[in-house]
């Protein structure tokens, strides 16, 4: 009989910790973190400061929410400002509106200022850059407020036009920033990421831009240079004061276009441009010296017919380099 009692509350006591284990096992379900619909209209941009890595934009970002005790649009920032200090920023309105439709909040903002970007040079002339517009929220980190995409994600001005440049497809790309640091906050030891938002509006060069202000002047100088070899070899003061002539007229062009572009620790493809146009104007000046030597009628005979052998190898040369060069710079 006691057997039978001791049997029975065991099997309770056994029952009663097999149905709570659950619920001692479980910690409680993190909350889910608050979505931010945000959309963007590019109003403008007006132009691309290669040297500075930025440009001055005018944006709107529009945010619409369901929980009352957030309000985006005051606690987003951007963060890829050039010269915070001269930015302007309007909110919409003083209190978020409420959706008829669904009950939901919606601010918007209008942001006026340059914005920075590291622009990749290494095919310039016929670089591709994407300017962006970069926000996250400043205060809560993504377990807390979520961006999500709008259903307008991003449009931008019909009438807007970039001198230089073509204008593409702009987009808007939601993705979560992992900080790997706690900014020094002990009360929250653990890193965290931030939800960020990136509006890109893509940008390139039309290849007429780089052939015809960049490497056409190039050409012509090369032009210049080469046809020094076709000029007799007893004209040497002349042939060598129109290659040098050419050689400082290349260096001057360099020196000027470098002068609208950023330092970089890469050779840019204008950059190979012009290695290669140095070279042939060297070979052209070792050509007309070596002619120079002659003073036989023969071996100016010789010397004539070197210098014109000489000009069809080495124009083949660099326009095979070019072309190796423009294929590159032009493919996608």
């Amino acid at each position: 009989m006691i057997s039978s009692i001791f049997r029975m509350c065991a099997s309770v006591i056994i029952a009663f910790f097999w149905l709570v284990q659950p619920a001692l096992g479980q910690d409680e379900a993190a909350p889910e973190p608050a979505k931010v619909y945000v959309g963007a209209y590019v109003n403008d941009i007006h132009e691309v400061n290669l040297k500075s890595n930025s440009y001055p934009g005018d944006i709107y970002i529009w945010f619409r929410w369901a929980d009352p005790d957030i309000s985006p649009v005051d606690t987003f920032e951007f963060m890829n400002l050039h010269d915070p200090e001269a930015h302007v920023e309007d909110v919409g309105y003083d209190e978020p509106e409420v959706m008829d439709v669904d009950g939901s909040f919606y601010n918007y903002i209008r942001h006026q200022g340059a914005f920075a970007a590291k622009m990749p040079l290494a095919k310039y002339p016929f670089d591709k850059q994407v300017l962006k517009f970069i926000i996250e929220d400043a205060e809560y980190g993504s377990e807390v407020v979520k961006f999500v995409a709008d259903t307008e994600k991003v449009t931008i001005n019909n009438e807007l036009t970039l001198p230089g440049y073509k204008i593409g497809e702009p987009r808007l790309v939601v993705k979560a920033k992992p900080y790997p640091t706690t900014f020094g906050d002990l009360n929250n030891p653990e890193t965290g990421s931030y939800s960020r938002v990136i509006v890109e509006v893509p940008i390139s060069r039309p290849w007429q831009f780089g052939v015809l202000k960049l490497i056409l002047p190039v050409l012509i100088i090369l032009t210049c240079s080469g046809l020094s070899l076709l000029i007799d070899p007893t004209h040497t003061e002349g042939r060598i004061g129109l290659v040098i002539t050419a050689l400082l007229t290349l260096v001057a062009m360099q020196i000027t276009t470098a002068g609208t572009l950023p330092e970089v620790s890469y050779l840019m493809l204008l950059d190979m441009v012009y290695i290669i146009s140095y070279a042939y104007i060297l070979f052209i000046l070792a050509q007309v010296v070596r002619g120079s030597w002659q003073d036989s009628e023969e071996e100016i005979a010789m010397a004539v017919k070197s210098d014109k052998r000489s000009l069809t190898i080495v124009t083949s040369l660099f326009f095979i380099g070019l072309a190796v060069l423009l294929i590159w710079g032009l493919a996608s």
